[in-house]
């Protein structure tokens, strides 16, 4: 071998020893800058960041809106409006601690129901299908630069990556602290009917007596007759006439809740009885302190009023 040759050759071994120690650095320097987090809000400095970098991503058949809240919106009009539910809403603002909407808020709609979720590291894929229970295939990855893939774990700087998880719902462990706690709350019930909301937790004044009075529950108009489901797993109370609630249902839950269904025209179950969640409880009725067809539901923790709002959204 000439000295050419060998020149040449120590060189280029030189030059691969060098790419690989820079390689080596910069993947670790990109470890150690990549916040590892499941809290979507975190990795973004501030909303204000988080609503213009999701003006500057894109997928192939997902958009997602930005949308001013005005008087007299909420989240759940602005859902049906576009054809989405709440749980979207949510899975969209990672920002939210709370379900109500404020005049001037800005919030992000996707253009279908699912979950908008951002990750660091495309190998975390894997991660999300066993997090939201779907397959790869239910999955949607934002567009990104060509070659990404062989690069982007040298970039210690690099953004969040945009996935959309179709049809499924948002998980507490992603939200801050404050509306995961209410979503928790209200993953564990479920409404007893569906119906119109007519009257609502607090002082009102009395349709009947005329006089304002603590209204410790919510009253939900719907037709005579329509059957009312336990809102949560648990044992039947008690049951029977209970005075202004007319016919009425109570059912004890885990950890310390406890329901009340009045004004009923049926009842289904028994004292001692264990009832699924769902399980058909009862008819809506007119019974006892009522002007009308409707739902009385009354919630308890640990003995303490829980306006029934917290969990019927």
């Amino acid at each position: 071998m000439n000295k050419k040759h060998y020149l040449l050759l120590s060189g280029s071994a030189v030059a691969a020893s060098i790419i690989m120690v820079l390689f080596l650095v910069l993947s670790l320097t990109a470890q150690t800058d990549i916040p590892d987090t499941m809290k979507q809000h975190e990795l973004f400095d501030s909303e204000e960041e988080y609503l213009s970098y999701i003006k500057s991503i894109s997928f192939d058949t997902i958009s997602f809106n930005t949308v001013t809240i005005e008087r007299g919106d909420n989240f759940w009009k602005i859902a049906k409006d576009h054809d989405v539910n709440i749980d979207t809403l949510i899975g969209a603002n990672p920002f939210w601690d709370t379900i109500l909407a404020s005049v001037d808020q800005e919030i992000v709609v996707p253009s279908e129901k699912g979950v908008l979720h951002f990750i660091m590291d495309l190998d975390d894929i894997d991660n999300l299908c066993s997090l939201y229970g779907v397959e790869e295939k239910d999955i949607l990855v934002q567009k990104l630069p060509f070659f990404y893939r062989a690069y982007y774990k040298l970039d210690s700087d690099r953004k969040p990556i945009a996935t959309f998880i179709r049809d499924t719902k948002p998980v507490a462990d992603t939200m801050t602290d404050k509306l995961a706690h209410k979503y928790t709350l209200r993953e564990m019930f479920r409404s007893p009917l569906g119906g119109r909301f007519s009257s609502f937790f607090g002082s009102r004044r009395h349709p009947i007596f005329n006089k304002r009075r603590f209204h410790n529950g919510v009253d939900i108009a719907a037709r005579y007759g329509t059957l009312v489901g336990a809102a949560h797993e648990g044992v039947v109370h008690s049951t029977g006439w209970m005075g202004g609630y007319g016919k009425a249902v109570i059912i004890r839950h885990p950890n310390g809740y406890k329901t009340l269904y009045g004004h009923l025209s049926r009842i289904f179950v028994r004292p001692g009885q264990k009832v699924s969640s769902g399980r058909l409880i009862g008819r809506v009725g007119s019974t006892g302190w009522s002007t009308g067809p409707h739902l009385h539901f009354t919630l308890w923790h640990n003995g303490k009023l829980i306006n029934p709002m917290k969990i019927l959204w």
